[in-house]
């Protein structure tokens, strides 16, 4: 059976390939609609310091980190992009200030909402090392420099994990690293843009942030930036106790399967519920609106075993007050212990640590001992409400970014 073609796309070549004139006719109707939806951006609130971030929103940090500067900062307002890379909506839709279509991304991006973000930003923050003022995916941080330090707008970059995680150093550095053995076009690809973006860091001369602190292994220059949930929501979504039912229900809702050792995650869970000790629960495809009311209604939640950092649903995890069960490496373990310690806690990551070898065995462990692993999770939403409600994101990018003063626009 021959594969699915994609009409619009054939469209779009067949297009590229007719004289300019009769191209420039044929989609002046498509840029016009572009243009409109750039120009319809909100402007940038007033303040002294006005921060852009973008272009991802990945996982929706991007639009929390905005919100955690402007609500706890003096004098800060606050930006989100995020550009879309499909026609099709995700599932996992995260709010954002500023959304572009594909569609809009055919428009004049650069002169039209680059410019204005030039005239209205003093702080940029670029995700992933792409850039903010056009050419959202295909290019890099450094074609914005120029023009930012041109128009006295201070930038820095923070990166996520997977676009700068060198694949070969994490399979070497842990035993049930996903980029072990052979490796498939996903794999390779995946590392290339790693590449890239080692590449293009070492040309940038810049702030670097990192989003969890495993990356600090990685970038042992950069700042931790800590990742933001919405504490309250997830802390009120629900009361129900921990570990009281006969059968605990755990939960797995993996954004990546393969990057979060789903299939031993599933294997473990499907064995233990058929022998009846706990109800499994798989999510997938579930808006991001919705998790706080699943992950209340779980006993324990399963992050993932074979990364070793603790991502955005362990935070949310803590927050409810549930269980959490991940893979957190002995030296990121260390350096949270430590940052809670600095923040006035007690320095106990209330956390059950499990990687892919070791997940039966302390999952038994939580059901064979509850009383410890109750109170254990009772420390999460105190731990979460330290690290993860915004402020000391907005501290950080206060002190890594939005203090550096203003160098004034060139000539």
């Amino acid at each position: 059976m021959a594969p699915p073609v994609n009409l619009r796309r054939l469209a779009w070549r067949g297009l590229a390939a007719t004289p300019r004139p009769v191209r420039e006719l044929a989609t002046l109707p498509v840029r016009r609609r572009a243009d409109a939806e750039l120009r319809g951006l909100v402007p940038m609130p007033a303040a002294a310091r006005r921060l852009y971030v973008g272009p991802w929103n990945t996982a929706g940090q991007g639009y929390a980190w905005a919100r955690a500067a402007a609500d706890h900062l003096p004098d800060v307002a606050a930006q989100n992009l995020v550009a879309a890379r499909s026609l099709t909506a995700s599932s996992f839709r995260f709010p954002a200030d500023h959304e572009l279509s594909v569609l809009a991304q055919r428009g004049q991006v650069r002169q039209v909402h680059g410019e204005r973000v030039l005239r209205e930003a003093t702080h940029v923050l670029f995700e992933s090392g792409r850039p903010v003022l056009g050419d959202l995916h295909a290019g890099s941080m450094l074609n914005d420099a120029a023009a930012l330090d041109a128009a006295g707008v201070r930038h820095a970059v923070v990166y996520h994990g997977s676009e700068i995680r060198d694949l070969r150093q994490h399979a070497e550095a842990y035993p049930h690293s996903p980029f072990g053995g052979d490796w498939d076009d996903y794999l390779r690809t995946l590392q290339a843009v790693v590449e890239r973006n080692t590449r293009d860091l070492a040309s940038y001369d810049g702030p670097v942030l990192v989003s969890t602190p495993d990356l600090l292994d990685v970038l042992p220059e950069a700042t931790w930036l800590p990742l933001v949930v919405d504490v309250d929501r997830f802390a009120g979504a629900g009361s129900r106790p921990v570990l009281e039912r006969q059968r605990p229900v755990v939960l797995h809702a993996p954004s990546n399967p393969r990057l979060k050792g789903t299939e031993v995650v599933e294997e473990v869970l499907e064995g233990l519920q058929s022998a009846g000790l706990v109800e499994y629960r798989r999510l997938s495809g579930v808006p991001h609106e919705q998790m706080a009311a699943f992950v209340a209604d779980a006993d324990v939640v399963v992050d993932q075993v074979v990364l070793g950092n603790p991502g955005v649903l362990l935070a949310e995890t803590l927050a409810a007050g549930r269980l959490a069960v991940a893979h957190l490496a002995p030296g990121v373990q260390e350096r949270m212990a430590r940052a809670d310690r600095d923040l006035g806690g007690d320095g106990v990551v209330p956390v059950v640590e499990a990687d892919a070898g070791s997940l039966e065995q302390a999952l038994r462990g939580v059901l064979s001992d509850r009383d410890v692993h109750t109170r254990l999770a009772a420390h999460g939403p105190a731990w979460a409400r330290r690290h993860h409600d915004g402020r000391r994101a907005a501290a950080v990018l206060d002190e890594v970014l939005l203090s550096r003063r203003l160098a004034p626009p060139r000539p």
